[in-house]
């Protein structure tokens, strides 16, 4: 098998799309989902010759049955926080210590006490915002948790698991994958009538009166990375809309009263959409921050750390109180003891492509480059220590992708880590 080091080099001069589409190969997307979500392609021939080339890139003989089972186990080996859950199910790989890791959950308080009082409301919604890797995915299983305890239904939902080609095809996979999740029979053919009725309306049918007549006791249905409908106004427009409708219908209506919507989104949807149909402006809004002082204290317990006041002050003056970032350095820290003494080599390379970051950075300096809006607006963060007033989309899309932190209409860069790489790298001003 390939190198750590030989991957990582591999891996981080790889062409941007070459290496969203090896993202999403084992981040469980099919082909079709990759020709239409990550390339934006009209012949799958595409995909294959990228896919051809990741395998050479990987030292992995094609046109072999288990061609995808080696790539998948050599990202798993390497960097397991990008391969899927259902990928590792599929190919019988077992959990690693980094994937155990990530699931050290800490408490919000008021979040979670919040949350668990709205799901056992008739036809509650959540919505949970925050950029990625924030920690929403590990919220919505605490919420689902506190459902089974009520003895409630549970579906979660990923939205890169649905296809984007259009909304009847959308809707249509939808209402199969939660009929298949609740191990229902597939009764399509009976509810969905395509010659008197919309898409939208056969979907509510099939929810109404069939998928939840079929429940005794009320579902929690979680759908995360909500952002991927965005991007697709037709399937937005039409799903968004039903939504807010079934939400409003479970305040009178027994049937809906059952279903409880759980949503995870990493930004704020930017199309238009009618502000009576949208299920943003209701139901309960919860905004995952980042850590405190305690709770990154905490989160180092968790990692079985006893670090000093000094130790965690550093930490985050680097990295502020995000928890992936913070889990990366708490696992590092972990493995390379004494902890206290890692850290000063840790925090001298952080900011540099040499570092534990040093992939993470790499992907945000490409995906920036690829956007010379994003560009431009970063070259003006990091050439001030004060707050910048930028554009609203322009802000709204580095704040979902974790890059800056909101003072009023002005933003800034969010950690030292951001400040000094990106300094060095567009700037080329070394701290």
């Amino acid at each position: 098998m390939i190198s750590k080091e030989a991957f990582e080099e591999k891996y981080k001069n790889m062409p941007s799309k070459r290496r969203k589409v090896l993202e999403a190969m084992v981040g469980g997307q099919t082909d079709e989902a990759i020709k239409d979500e990550v390339l934006n392609v009209y012949d799958k021939s595409s995909v294959r010759k990228h896919i051809e080339q990741i395998y050479k890139d990987f030292g992995i003989k094609a046109n072999r049955s288990n061609c995808r089972w080696e790539l998948v186990e050599i990202v798993y080996t390497h960097k397991p926080e990008l391969v899927a859950d259902k990928v590792l199910k599929k190919y019988e790989l077992p959990s690693s210590p980094a994937r155990a890791n990530q699931k050290i959950y800490i408490d919000r308080p008021p979040i979670e006490a919040r949350c668990y009082q709205e799901i056992v409301k008739p036809g509650a919604l959540i919505r949970i915002k925050a950029p990625k890797r924030m920690g929403k995915t590990l919220l919505i299983h605490k919420i689902i948790a506190h459902g089974e305890k009520q003895n409630y239904e549970k579906i979660y939902l990923n939205m890169n698991q649905l296809p984007f080609t259009n909304l009847d095809i959308f809707l249509n996979s939808f209402c199969l994958q939660v009929g298949k999740k609740l191990k229902l029979p597939n009764q399509l053919q009976t509810y969905w009538d395509d010659s008197l009725f919309t898409s939208v309306d056969n979907c509510t049918t099939y929810f109404e009166e069939y998928l939840l007549d079929s429940l005794e006791s009320p579902l929690v249905l979680c759908l995360d990375d909500l952002d991927r409908v965005f991007k697709h106004q037709e399937i937005a427009e039409g799903f968004l809309p039903l939504l807010r409708s079934w939400h409003e219908s479970g305040k009178f209506e027994d049937s809906w009263k059952k279903l409880r919507l759980v949503v995870a989104h990493a930004t704020e949807i930017y199309i238009d959409l009618d502000i009576n149909k949208s299920p943003f402006n209701v139901g309960l809004p919860i905004e995952l921050l980042e850590f405190s002082d305690q709770q990154v204290n905490e989160f180092a317990q968790g990692y079985g750390l006893t670090l000093s006041v000094d130790s965690v002050t550093k930490l985050m003056a680097m990295v502020g109180g995000h928890p992936d970032l913070l889990s990366q350095g708490f696992d590092y820290l972990k493995n390379n003891q004494p902890a206290e003494k890692t850290l000063d080599t840790l925090l001298a390379l952080a900011p540099t492509e040499a570092g534990i970051y040093g992939s993470h950075l790499y992907l945000l300096l490409t995906s920036i480059q690829e956007h010379p809006q994003l560009l431009d607006a970063v070259k003006q963060l990091v050439s001030t220590p004060k707050p910048v007033r930028l554009d609203a989309t322009i802000t709204r899309k580095l704040e979902s992708i974790g890059l800056v932190q909101r003072h009023g209409n002005d933003c800034s860069l969010i950690s030292n880590l951001y400040r000094q790489y990106f300094s060095d790298r567009i700037l080329g001003n070394r701290e």
